[in-house]
């Protein structure tokens, strides 16, 4: 059997994993338009502060997929995909022929709709290794930065220009850090400690338009306040790669529309990961990825695994600041009962969100003990009635809950 994976991110090696395990004979091949193996891309702020090198980044490298008899093509881009002879063919004209197709395409940085966005020279998008190598030689020569989007990425980001020396100011459109993992108290703890390690925020605030004046980019928001610094950097939120699936005719919204199978419309082709779309809900985040991986890998090796959802669950570690977020935990149901314990003097701050008994989502900002345990509880739909007073009590014992 002639398997192709296109793309080399966590969903596309998963399943490349998957499929060789059920077929040790396996014709495995693996295209990307990335430079390098598959890396950690949660890793690239700590190589933008120049903390890790390139290769320690790495998940795995070269002598792994000779080792697996993978074979992987970088810097490669898929032109087309021809549905009918089962071939797809690449943009330098060459083309293979598969039995079953996997689309782990990714998602590319957005672009908000700000004057001046797509022209100025200076601005910039994180999602690469080629991204950070291009973003570490501007900060080189650069004082200031100014970022677009208080997200996890660019809170993150933000921490690593600041090592490098640079005076960083955060432009949010909501009016507190972090809206979808953190509830308004929490955001105020983090936005203190942020601060702390020198990040200035702009917060409520529209962006109107940038415009160059040397090396100087000039932002200027919607209220008429300006902020000037010599590059800016983008991180509002992504979007799927769906343009190679539209052109072969696959049924797409946001996403590519996948089964539980992870199965397209189109016999013998699978989708995965960030460009995946799944009931509805594009997750973004790498536990999805990597279990729609194994899924479309394993079902297109002959499997019949179903692919359930996954409990949303982000994570920022930024200057010993720690915080995991899961579940929902912007719900307005006036039956969801909360319990929360808060230490103003350690920064800490922990909040459970309690529905019939079932944890339905959770904040652990400043201590997250016991956060992977909880990620059980609720994705095991334990009933958590008889502990909740006590649960987040520093001694409690969690795993007594999972037996």
């Amino acid at each position: 059997m002639d398997y192709i994976i296109i793309g080399n991110g966590v969903a596309g090696t998963e399943a490349a994993k998957a499929i060789r395990q059920r077929d040790p004979s396996a014709e495995i091949k693996i295209f990307t338009q990335d430079y390098y193996p598959f890396y950690s891309r949660p890793r690239l702020p700590e190589l933008l502060a120049r903390e890790v090198g390139v290769e320690e980044i790495f998940v795995h490298n070269c002598e792994w997929y000779h080792k697996n008899k993978i074979q992987l093509y970088l810097n490669c881009t898929v032109k087309n995909i021809d549905t009918k002879n089962q071939k797809i063919t690449l943009v330098d004209k060459s083309n293979f022929t598969y039995n079953k197709l996997l689309l782990a395409l990714g998602s590319s940085g957005v672009l908000p709709p700000i004057e001046g966005i797509n022209t100025i020279e200076g601005i910039f998008t994180l999602r690469s290794v080629e991204d950070v190598l291009t973003i570490t030689k501007r900060a080189a020569l650069s004082k200031t930065v100014t970022l677009i989007g208080g997200g996890l990425l660019g809170l993150e980001a933000g921490n690593g220009l600041g090592k490098l020396g640079l005076s960083v100011t955060v432009v949010e459109f909501f009016d507190r850090l972090l809206p979808r993992q953190l509830d308004g108290e929490g955001s105020v703890i983090l936005q203190k400690q942020m601060e702390d390690i020198g990040l200035k925020f702009f917060l409520g605030a529209q962006s109107k338009s940038i415009k160059n004046s040397g090396n100087t980019k000039i932002l200027e928001l919607k209220d008429g306040r300006v902020i000037e610094s010599n590059f800016i950097l983008v991180s509002a939120g992504i979007k799927p790669n769906i343009i190679l699936a539209q052109e072969t005719g696959i049924s797409v919204n946001k996403g590519i529309l996948a089964n539980d199978r992870m199965e397209t419309n189109i016999t013998h082709i699978y989708a995965a990961g960030d460009v995946a779309e799944h009931k509805g809900r594009i997750y973004g985040i790498w536990p999805a990825a990597q279990r729609q991986g194994v899924i479309a890998g394993s079902n297109m090796a002959g499997g019949n695994e179903m692919y359930m959802g996954t409990v949303p669950s982000t994570s920022l570690k930024v200057a010993g600041i720690h915080l995991t977020s899961m579940g929902d935990i912007l719900t307005e149901d006036k039956t969801v009962e909360q319990v929360k314990v808060k230490n103003s003097s350690k920064n800490t701050y922990k909040k459970l969100f309690i529905k019939d008994g079932k944890l339905v989502g959770a904040i652990f900002l400043g201590d997250t003990k016991n956060a992977y345990e909880m990620g059980q509880l609720m994705e095991k739909k334990v009933d958590v009635s008889k502990y909740k007073e006590k649960i987040l009590e520093t001694d409690f014992d969690v795993k007594v809950m999972l037996q």
